[in-house]
Order: structure tokens, then C-alpha cells, then sequence
């Protein structure tokens, strides 16, 4: 369970986006096996460790590239309700300061 200043790391190279619209299109649930739609905000304070990919096909999605291993802080995990109360998706915020 992801727990506030756990460090975690993500391995492979990781696609992120600028923006939040954008990232919610890839965010994907299925009701049957359980699984819901979940929100990566990181908040980003250091100049190495990424590539921003702002030429080619897809320049709309204006994505940043993660470095393969790289490690990020919880600093919160938050459930994002509608106005009903319904779950629309879980919201965590990482931190990459160092």
C-alpha cells in the first residue's frame, strides 16, 4: 500500500503527460475484476531524469519520458469523488525534488 514519504520506483520507462485530460484518456477500469481508474500527479523539481518528446505525431499530448528506475515520493493518495459521491478515480501525488 502506498503510504505518504514511501519512496517507490518505477521501472521501465514511463510515459507522462502535461496534461491532466490527456492522462485521464489512458486511465482504465474494469468493473468485473475491481480495478479503477487511477491518476499519477507528480510534481517535478529537477532537471534531469526525463526527455520532454515534443516533436513527432503526437505532440498534442505533450508527454514527458521517465527515465527507466527512476524514484519519486508519496506525498498523498486521494479518492476523487463526483458530486454523488461516486468514485471517478484514485488521485496519487509524487514528488521528484533531488
Amino acid at each position: 500500500m502506498l503510504a505518504k514519504d514511501k519512496e517507490i520506483q518505477l521501472f521501465g520507462y514511463t510515459s507522462t503527460t502535461l496534461d491532466k485530460n490527456a492522462a485521464l484518456k489512458f486511465a482504465w477500469q474494469n468493473k468485473d475484476s475491481g480495478h479503477h481508474k487511477v491518476l499519477f500527479h507528480i510534481k517535478w523539481n529537477c532537471g534531469v531524469y526525463y526527455y520532454y518528446l515534443n516533436a513527432g505525431a503526437y505532440d498534442h499530448e505533450k508527454e514527458v519520458l521517465l527515465v527507466d528506475g527512476v524514484y519519486l515520493i508519496v506525498e498523498s493518495v486521494e479518492e476523487v469523488l463526483d458530486t454523488n459521491g461516486k468514485k471517478l478515480h484514485t488521485l496519487i501525488t509524487l514528488k521528484k525534488d533531488w
